[in-house]
C-alpha cells in the first residue's frame, strides 16, 4: 500500500523497481533532517549500479518513466552522488556522436532547480521538439534525442543529498570489468574471475571488456562522487568486430569504487563511459 510518500530505488541488475520504502508521515519529506533517505537503499543502490530517485505519492504512476528509459539508455555516461549544504553544483560531462538518445536523471531532497546545457551554452527546455522533460518534487528526467556532441552540464540547486546519472543509447559501451586470477584444470588454464572478498593491499589483474572505435584510451577510477582516485593502467589483449579487451593490475587503497574510460570517437570528439556498479574493498586481513 502507498502511503503520503515514497522512496523508490531502481537497479541495473534487474531493470525493475527493487523495492519500496515507506517513511514514516513526515510534513515536508523528503526535504527533513535526519534519515530522510535510509542509507541502506543509497549502499545497496551504488554497489549494484543502480539510482535512487525520490517521488511523491502523486508521482508514482509518472516515476514508470526511470524503469522504462533506463532499459532503453544502458551505457553510464557520469554519475555522481553528494551532499549540497547550500547553494548549487555544476557537473559536466562529455557526450560524443554516437549517442543517439541522451538521459539525464537528477533526484535532491530539497529540490530549487535543475538545469542542463547544451555544448552551446543554452538551455534544455521541456517544450523543445528533442526534449521528453519530466519535472517532479525532488527531481527531474530529461531525455533528449540527437544529442550535440560536445561538453556538456548541469547545475543544481538546493540542499541535501542528491542522485545523478546520466546514461545514453550509445554503440560505445563499457561492457564489463571483474578482477581475475588465474586457475583452470592443466591444459585449460586460464584467468578466471575472483571468487573471494577483495581487501586492501592486495595487488589484483583487472580484465576489462568495451565496444569502442580504435584509438587511444584512458582508464581511471573514480569515487561515487564522480571524482578521479587515480589512472587505471590496462593493456589492449584481445579484440573483435565489436569487442575489445584489456588487462592490467590494480593495487587495492580505496574502500569502493567505480572503472571508467575515456577516448575519441571517430568524429574526433571526446567520450566517456562508467561502469556504474561500485567494486567494494575490504580492510587487510
Amino acid at each position: 500500500m502507498w502511503c503520503s510518500l515514497v522512496l523508490l530505488a531502481y537497479f541495473l541488475a534487474t531493470n525493475l523497481c527493487a523495492q519500496t520504502q515507506v517513511p514514516p508521515a513526515r510534513p515536508g519529506w523528503p526535504c527533513v533532517e535526519g534519515r530522510a533517505i535510509d542509507p541502506s537503499f543509497v549502499q545497496v543502490s551504488e554497489a549494484t549500479g543502480g539510482q535512487v530517485f525520490l517521488f511523491d505519492r502523486s508521482e508514482a504512476a509518472r516515476s514508470l518513466v526511470l524503469v522504462r528509459n533506463r532499459s532503453k539508455h544502458e551505457d553510464t555516461i557520469y554519475r555522481s552522488m553528494g551532499t549540497l549544504s547550500t547553494g548549487s553544483r555544476e557537473l559536466s560531462f562529455p557526450v560524443d556522436s554516437t549517442v543517439e538518445s541522451l538521459m539525464v536523471s537528477v533526484s535532491l531532497q530539497c529540490l530549487q532547480s535543475i538545469t542542463i546545457y547544451r555544448p552551446s551554452d543554452t538551455e534544455v527546455h521541456g517544450g523543445e521538439p528533442d526534449v521528453d522533460e519530466n519535472s517532479f518534487k525532488s527531481g527531474l528526467i530529461s531525455i533528449i534525442t540527437r544529442p550535440e556532441a560536445g561538453a556538456w552540464r548541469m547545475r543544481i540547486a538546493g540542499t541535501g543529498m542528491f542522485f545523478a546519472v546520466v546514461q545514453a543509447k550509445s554503440a560505445i559501451s563499457f561492457r564489463d570489468a571483474e578482477f581475475v586470477e588465474p586457475g583452470g584444470r592443466p591444459g585449460h588454464e586460464g584467468l578466471f574471475p575472483v571468487k573471494e572478498p577483495l581487501h586492501m593491499g592486495e595487488h589484483r589483474t583487472v580484465s576489462v571488456r568495451l565496444a569502442a572505435p580504435a584509438g587511444e584510451k584512458a582508464f581511471r577510477i573514480v569515487n561515487s562522487a564522480g571524482e578521479t582516485l587515480e589512472p587505471l593502467d590496462l593493456k589492449p589483449v584481445a579484440e573483435s568486430a565489436d569487442e575489445r579487451e584489456f588487462l592490467g593490475t590494480l593495487t587495492l587503497k580505496h574502500a569502493a569504487f567505480r572503472m571508467a574510460v575515456e577516448g575519441r570517437d571517430t568524429g574526433g570528439y571526446p567520450y566517456q563511459r562508467e561502469l556504474p556498479r561500485l567494486f567494494q574493498v575490504q580492510s587487510a586481513n
